[in-house]
């Protein structure tokens, strides 16, 4: 026999330990509901139509309510709807239910060890929704949830961005291993798990590296020794250039001088003219007696050789563009070097004047200075012939008259 005063005890303690599945599922409609008339063991199971629930007392299904609002008082027949009132503030209900009050809402743990904060304030139809800040991820699913910094993964890359739930996965960097989702350099490796991934970079600690201190002076000096010599050997080959080319020109040395000490062929008519005369060892042949037309035409020598004959250039613009005009524009780099014009004073005068017919004018001018009295119309029509312009010769001569 069990004492009266143990009953109400027993009572309690299995109500409590039923109570909330069967009210739960009594919320729903999908549970028996215990008629109030039966005694103990018997039951009274209704089928409830969707969205409806069984009565208490089991007689009949009443309408559930729509979330926001809970059942304020049953239905009291079958067909009479049931009265739902609003949650009030602070309180909610998130489906249609049969709950006669509403939950209450849940609080964001906002303290320094959850860090928690509100995303969604709490309403009559959904309750708080709680989360973390930006770059912050949650430890657990639950609503007890602490918030952490997602991991920035400082010598090391991400591997994976950090999520709502997940940190960011790093990959370290080489001479780094992962510790706590940190790469910690190798030299403070001391744990066995860190050493698997440090043992490749052993080596590259203990090998000796070259004083770079006393080897970077050395290497700066002898790039701007070397620089130096470069700039002074291009410096040099300009001056060379400019000094000792003007009159490297092959066609110069056999068309500007009149004082060539090569020899002339004596024709043989005078030769035979001196020996009738007997005057042969008395009296050299002058060169004023040599007839033109005794020279034949395999020993005619050219024009400008002839130191009677030279005209020189005059310093007259109308010349110049004369001569300028008589050449063809394509070849005039070549008929300028053939007079003996440098190719640094080509190109000097070609970047400081743009017209082609004004730096073809600069160049016959600086030629003519530099050559003085050896720049004659002769020059610059043998020149011509050279090149196989024998008209633009003829074209020069006839254009340009001879000076006394």
């Amino acid at each position: 026999m069990v004492p009266l005063g143990l009953c109400p005890v027993l009572v309690a303690t299995f109500v409590l330990t039923l109570t909330p599945q069967a009210w739960t599922k009594y919320a729903l409609g999908e549970a028996a509901i215990p008629d109030a008339q039966s005694q103990g063991n018997k039951s009274k199971v209704i089928a409830c139509s969707r969205g409806e629930y069984p009565h208490p007392a089991g007689t009949h299904c009443c309408n559930r309510c729509h979330k926001g609002t809970y059942v304020a008082k049953h239905c009291s027949r079958p067909g009479q709807a049931t009265k739902c009132n609003d949650c009030p503030s602070g309180e909610f209900t998130a489906m249609d239910n049969a709950l006669t009050r509403c939950h209450q809402c849940q609080a964001c743990y906002l303290g320094p060890w959850f860090d928690q904060v509100e995303r969604t304030p709490c309403t009559v139809e959904e309750d708080t929704v709680c989360g973390c800040r930006d770059n912050y991820y949650q430890t657990q699913q639950s609503t007890t949830f602490s918030c952490k910094k997602c991991s920035l993964c400082h010598n090391g890359s991400i591997l994976q961005s950090c999520s709502k739930l997940r940190d960011t996965v790093c990959t370290c960097s080489s001479g780094f291993f992962l510790n706590k989702n940190n790469c910690q350099p190798c030299s403070s490796c001391i744990e066995k798990e860190c050493k698997t991934v440090c043992t490749p970079m052993e080596p590259v600690h203990t090998t000796s590296r070259p004083p770079l201190p006393y080897v970077t002076p050395v290497l700066i000096t002898l790039i701007i020794i070397l620089g130096f010599g470069f700039v002074l050997l291009l410096a040099v080959k300009r001056i060379k250039q400019f000094l000792g080319t003007e009159l490297s020109s092959p066609w110069y040395s056999s068309c500007v001088s009149p004082k060539q000490p090569k020899k002339q062929p004596v024709p043989e008519v005078v030769v035979h003219e001196y020996k009738v005369n007997n005057r042969l060892l008395e009296t050299p042949p002058k060169e004023e007696v040599i007839p033109e037309n005794a020279v034949s035409a395999g020993q005619e020598l050219p024009d400008c050789v002839n130191a009677a004959r030279m005209t020189r250039l005059p310093d007259d613009p109308a010349v110049l563009y004369t001569v300028v005009d008589s050449v063809p524009p394509l070849r005039w780099k070549e008929f300028v070097r053939l007079l003996g014009l440098s190719d640094f004073v080509i190109d000097r005068v070609e970047l400081e004047r743009r017209p082609i017919r004004e730096a073809q004018y600069e160049m016959l001018r600086q030629w003519r200075l530099r050559m003085g009295h050896n720049a004659t119309v002769e020059c610059i029509s043998c020149v011509l012939n050279q090149m196989e312009l024998s008209g633009c010769s003829e074209a020069v001569q006839e254009a340009l008259p001879r000076q006394p």
